[in-house]
Formats: structure tokens, C-alpha cells, sequence
């Protein structure tokens, strides 16, 4: 059985002794920001996402309004998002909005796209229906 984990930002493998299931699946972590998924695929982060494209940009306090988490607990999310590009922040005067950085939420999406189609050996990356036809 092929397991694939990764702690403290290293991958560990068990695949037995082959070097090339190492290699494949070293490459494969080095391809996708798999950080940056989990930070943007947290329940709470995704529901504050979802929000805040519904609703544009909001200031922590309606954004915290909108959720039973503790406003320090909303914001410390909101950081974790801004650090990964997931949304950005602008301070005018006291306040702070966010807003989705969808720019670059698409881009992360596209590049993970790609280099999964190159690992796969996918001539052009294709739709999802498409893919599903061909099973």
C-alpha cells in the first residue's frame, strides 16, 4: 500500500524501495502548494471565502458578524489567508478590509492544473467532462 504524508513541510513516503515512487512523489509534492489548498480548504477559511465573494469587501467586524467564532479567532484566519494569497488587505486610517485575491486564487488553480497534466502525461490540460468521457 502506497501512503504519501507530509509534516513540518517535508514529505516522508512509504513505498518500499523504490527510488522512483520517492522521486515521483517528491516531485509531486514539490508541484503543488499543498499549504496553500489546506489553508484555503479549512471549513471556516472557506466559509469566510465564500462570504466575502458573495459580499466584496468587508472590515473584520462584518465579517466576525457573520460567523460564531470569536473575532480574534476570524481574524487570526484572515491572516492566514492574507499570508497565502488568498485574499488581500488594505488599512485606510483604523480599518482594515479584505477582499478576495481571485487573480491570484485562479492563477494557483491554472498552475497546479498545469504541472498535474505534465506529472499525468496530459498532452493539454482538458475540461473535466472531457476527462470524464475518456474513462
Amino acid at each position: 500500500m502506497h501512503a504519501c504524508a507530509h509534516t513540518n513541510y517535508k514529505l516522508s513516503i512509504t513505498m518500499g524501495n523504490d527510488k522512483n515512487d520517492l522521486i515521483c512523489g517528491q516531485s509531486l509534492y514539490d508541484s503543488i502548494d499543498f499549504d496553500f489548498y489546506k489553508t484555503l480548504f479549512d471549513p471556516v477559511r472557506s466559509d469566510i471565502l465564500v462570504f466575502l465573494v458573495c459580499n466584496g469587501k468587508k472590515n473584520i467586524k462584518d465579517i466576525s458578524e457573520k460567523f460564531t467564532q470569536d473575532r480574534s479567532v476570524i481574524s487570526r484566519h484572515l491572516d492566514l489567508m492574507y499570508r497565502y494569497g488568498i485574499v488581500s488587505k488594505e488599512k485606510q486610517a483604523r480599518e482594515v478590509t479584505y477582499e478576495v485575491n481571485s487573480k491570484f486564487i485562479l492563477n494557483q488553480f491554472e498552475k497546479t492544473t498545469i504541472k498535474l497534466s505534465e506529472m499525468l502525461h496530459v498532452s493539454e490540460p482538458q475540461s473535466i467532462n472531457s476527462l470524464s468521457e475518456t474513462k
